[in-house]
C-alpha cells in the first residue's frame, strides 16, 4: 500500500484488508468528542476509526473493518502493528504522530490492494478528537477508486480526441442542429483554404453549392432519429473561389439521449476545379454507362437516344469536362468526383446539375 499526503507526495502506506463494525465490548471508554464522532460515523459507508496515541484501535465502523474482511471486534483493542503489514503500520504511526504533534487535520490518499486483489484508492482526513483521557486520533475515508479511474479515462479520451482532431489530418466539422459550424479541425482549413476563424460560426449552407437535397435528407434522418450515420456527397466552395466535391460522413452526437450536434468527416472526391461541372441527368447516365465499358451504340440503345442525340451529349460532356476522348471523359468524371469511385457498377456521386 502507498500513501499520498496533501502535497501529492507518495510513500509506502498502510493497508491490507479488514472488515468493520462497532466497537467491541470492553473497549476503553471514549471521550466526548470521540463518542460524537462514533455516533456520526457508525453507519456511514465511509471507513472510519479511532485510535489512541499508542496506535491501538479504540473503535472502527463496519466500513473500515470491511477493508480488512474482518468483524469490528477483531480490530478493536489491537494495534496497527497487529492489524497491518509492518511497512503500512509504520506509515500509519507517522501520520498519527503528525496529527497529534501539529494538532491540525491531515488530508492524505491511500493506495492499496484490496484482499480480493483489486487496486483501490481512498482519500480522507485524520484529526485530533480530544485529549480528555489521552490523545485520540480519528480518521475517515472515501473510496475514490472509481472517480480516479473515471478521471483517467476522461483524460485519455480527451487526448485521443485531440490527436484525432489536430494530429491525424482528418477534416472534421461539428455543427449545431441549425447547421451553424461550431468547430473545425486543421484538416478542414487545409482542405477548403482559409482559416478556422472564417469557418467557425458560419452557416454550413453558405459554403455549399449545387443541389443540396441529399444533405437535407441525411440531416433530417439524423435529427429525427431515423439513423445514427449518413453519407452523402456535396459540392463545397473553397476560399479561393473554386469548387470541391466532397464525401461527407455525418453522425449525430447525443446529449442525455437527445440529438445535440452533428459531426462530419469530409473527404475530397477530386481536385479543386474552377466551377462545378454542369452535367445533366442524361449526361450522367452516359458517363456511368461509358465508365462501365458500354459502346456508343449500346449507350444510345439503353437510353433510347438516336446516334445524333448521343453525339450531342458527348460533345457537351467534352466541353464541360475539358476532355477530348472517351477514356479522358471517364477519367475526368472520377477525378472531379462526378462518378463515385467507391461504387461498381459505376454510378453518380452527386445529383445532376438542375439546369
Amino acid at each position: 500500500m502507498y500513501v499520498k499526503n496533501e502535497h501529492g507526495q507518495t510513500r509506502p502506506a498502510a493497508g491490507g484488508g479488514t472488515e468493520p463494525g462497532r466497537a467491541a465490548a470492553g473497549s476503553p471508554e471514549l471521550p466526548e468528542a470521540a463518542r460524537w464522532f462514533e455516533a456520526l460515523a457508525a453507519y456511514a459507508p465511509a471507513p472510519a476509526f479511532i485510535r489512541d496515541g499508542h496506535g491501538r484501535y479504540l473503535w472502527v465502523n463496519a466500513a473500515y473493518a470491511h477493508l480488512y474482511r474482518l468483524e469490528a471486534h477483531a480490530v478493536v483493542g489491537r494495534t496497527v502493528e497487529e492489524v497491518d503489514a509492518p511497512d503500512d503500520a509504520a506509515v500509519f504511526r507517522a501520520l498519527d504522530r503528525e496529527v497529534l504533534t501539529s494538532g491540525r487535520p491531515v488530508r492524505h490518499t491511500l493506495l492499496f490492494r484490496h484482499p480480493d486483489g483489486t487496486p483501490r484508492q481512498v482519500t480522507g482526513h485524520r484529526f485530533v478528537l480530544d485529549f480528555g483521557r489521552g490523545p485520540r486520533v480519528g480518521g475517515i475515508y472515501r473510496d475514490v477508486t472509481d472517480q480516479a479511474q473515471a478521471l483517467e479515462d476522461k483524460a485519455a479520451a480527451a487526448e485521443e480526441l485531440h490527436a484525432l482532431w489536430e494530429r491525424s489530418g482528418l477534416a472534421i466539422v461539428t455543427l449545431d442542429l441549425r447547421g451553424r459550424v461550431q468547430r473545425v479541425s486543421g484538416g478542414v482549413a487545409e482542405l477548403l483554404g482559409g482559416d478556422r476563424a472564417h469557418l467557425e460560426g458560419s452557416r454550413a449552407a453558405g459554403h455549399l453549392s449545387g443541389d443540396c437535397r441529399a444533405v437535407r435528407r441525411a440531416w433530417a434522418d439524423l435529427i429525427l432519429g431515423r439513423a445514427a450515420r449518413r453519407t452523402c456527397s456535396v459540392v463545397c466552395r473553397t476560399a479561393a473561389g473554386g469548387s470541391l466535391v466532397l464525401r461527407a460522413d455525418l453522425g449525430v452526437i447525443r446529449h442525455r439521449g437527445a440529438p445535440d450536434r452533428i459531426s462530419a468527416v469530409l473527404h475530397a472526391l477530386g481536385p479543386e476545379s474552377a466551377a462545378a461541372a454542369r452535367v445533366s441527368p442524361v449526361q450522367l447516365r452516359v458517363l456511368s454507362l461509358m465508365a462501365g465499358g458500354e459502346s456508343n451504340g449500346a449507350i444510345a440503345s439503353h437510353l433510347g437516344l438516336s446516334r445524333q442525340a448521343l453525339d450531342y451529349h458527348l460533345r457537351r460532356l467534352r466541353e464541360a469536362l475539358d476532355a477530348a476522348s472517351r477514356p479522358a471523359l471517364v477519367a475526368r468524371a472520377y477525378t472531379l468526383g462526378i462518378l463515385d469511385g467507391r461504387a461498381w457498377p459505376p454510378r453518380a456521386a452527386l445529383p445532376p446539375h438542375p439546369h
